[in-house]
């Protein structure tokens, strides 16, 4: 089980969200981008992306908006049940 363990209390990392950070990352290599250039369209430090990317850290919505237009990406919202 993957979980958020910089936390004072260990947090399980759900399914979504590893299938979003998984998607993000996938999407970055198809595209050719370092986690430097990445971090320099987000607009953050490389680390941080790094740290995203590892389930160290949590991006806040501002910032999680900011990584998908980096990447030419948009959240399509859809029920669990129409996959």
């Amino acid at each position: 089980m993957t979980t958020f363990s910089h936390y004072v209390t260990e947090i399980k990392v759900t399914d979504s969200y590893a299938d979003l950070i998984d998607q993000l990352v996938h999407r970055r290599n198809e595209l050719g981008y370092s986690q430097e250039k990445l971090a320099d369209l987000v607009g953050c430090a490389s680390s941080l992306i790094h740290k995203w990317e590892q389930y160290k850290r949590v991006p806040s919505g501002f910032m999680l908006t900011c990584w998908l237009d980096a990447l030419g990406c948009k959240i399509e919202i859809r029920s669990k049940d129409s996959e």
